[in-house]
């Protein structure tokens, strides 16, 4: 659409193109479709005249929205940001350009949001597969001592990964990168607290990530 910003209605946008997903699944169902969406997008935001080259950046609306994501994963005890918490994250969202999109389309956020959480509540469909683990946990091998010392991420770790996502997301990545663990330790209820004591925090990383990624100036003489 030539937009040079990626903003809660292309998050919309993106959410309808997972057709497979939870949350196409449930806007569908309120008929929010992504042509209509689209032409929403158009009457609202319009379009750009060029297309914009390089990283397109995040919105405020749009960062918030990723945030709040994380959280609703966390609520639904999921350790991934699934599209279905990205759902939530919008319909909570008020006077953003999303909510407006769905209001307009006659499906109201708070029924969008607990339609979500019905149907991930709902159990799997003849034929799928049920879940046979708690979430993040690996499965049983079978064998006693192969079980007695496999070590799984605990909740506090799982949290510290998917901060660790959305600042990869933010950057405009889809890998989480050892840069990205640094950042996510620093808001760590109990690293966090650590690191400052030692004198770092984000920017002290950033600074140092910057010190090692420039090349080294050329010897005199």
């Amino acid at each position: 659409m030539k937009h040079d910003h990626i903003g809660t209605e292309h998050i919309l946008l993106g959410l309808l193109r997972e057709h497979d997903g939870v949350a196409a699944r449930v806007l569908e169902s309120f008929d929010v479709t992504l042509e209509r969406t689209r032409g929403e997008v158009v009457r609202i935001v319009g379009v750009g005249h060029e297309t914009p080259s390089g990283q397109i950046p995040f919105t405020p609306r749009g960062k918030q929205s990723l945030e709040l994501a994380m959280k609703e994963s966390l609520a639904l005890g999921q350790s991934y940001i699934g599209p279905e918490g990205i759902l939530l994250a919008l319909t909570s969202l008020e006077d953003s350009t999303s909510t407006r999109i769905l209001r307009d389309c006659h499906a109201e956020p708070s029924r969008v949001r607990a339609e979500v959480l019905q149907t991930v509540a709902r159990p799997p469909e003849s034929g799928q597969p049920a879940a046979s683990t708690a979430p993040g946990r690996p499965p049983a091998s079978g064998n006693g001592f192969e079980e007695w010392i496999r070590v799984g991420p605990g909740a506090g770790l799982r949290r510290l990964l998917m901060v660790a996502a959305a600042c990869a997301l933010l950057e405009g990545r889809e890998d989480i990168q050892p840069r990205d663990v640094l950042l996510a330790l620093t808001h760590d209820e109990h690293a966090g607290p650590v690191l400052s004591d030692l004198g770092v925090d984000n920017a002290a990383i950033m600074r140092a990530i910057e010190r090692r990624s420039s090349p080294p100036e050329p010897a005199e003489g």
